[in-house]
């Protein structure tokens, strides 16, 4: 077999001089073809270049829309962190003031009570002085009967006696 394809192959080459004057041919079309083909393959690769640039814009536009969301999103959590510590502040300011207000009414209601002990008068005892003589006379006691009318009570109440009236209260 192997004969037999050895055969094939070379009737099917052409003879030396034919080959030779191909490629002599050959080399003249490479020039051509060379500078074609460097054309088509400058023109293919700056496409892919056109190609590969627009990918790389849009990445890089993705990337920049990205960081420009987060740029937002961490500008707004700062304006809430801000709005927070000023509303936390203007509490602080509140509170203070409020026990500042709280500590001079204290103050004042303290003042005000050591004024009234100073100027107070001395404890009055609970029980009542023994009325005079003549108070005892001039008003005599009665006591309200079970229809309403009042008279004259037969025997000495408490209030009467002042002996009695101690022990009373």
């Amino acid at each position: 077999m192997e004969g037999t394809s050895a055969a094939a192959n070379s009737s099917s080459l052409p003879p030396p001089s034919r080959r030779l004057s191909q490629i002599r041919r050959r080399k003249k079309k490479t020039r051509e073809d060379m500078f074609s083909e460097i054309m088509q393959s400058s023109r293919s690769d700056r496409a892919h270049l056109n190609e590969w640039k627009e990918t790389v814009s849009k990445y890089r536009k993705e990337v920049s829309e990205r960081e420009e969301r987060r740029d937002q999103r961490e500008e707004r959590r700062d304006q809430r962190e801000e709005r927070r510590d000023d509303r936390d502040e203007r509490w602080q300011q509140e509170d203070q003031r409020m026990k500042d207000a709280t500590l001079g009414l204290l103050r004042r209601l303290v003042e005000v009570q050591e004024r009234l002990l100073e100027n107070r008068l001395p404890l009055q005892p609970l029980f009542h002085p023994p009325p005079s003589p003549c108070s005892v006379s001039s008003s005599p006691r009665r006591v309200r009967t079970r229809g309403g009318r009042l008279r004259t009570p037969s025997h000495s109440t408490p209030v009467d006696s002042p002996s009695k009236r101690l022990s009373f209260f």
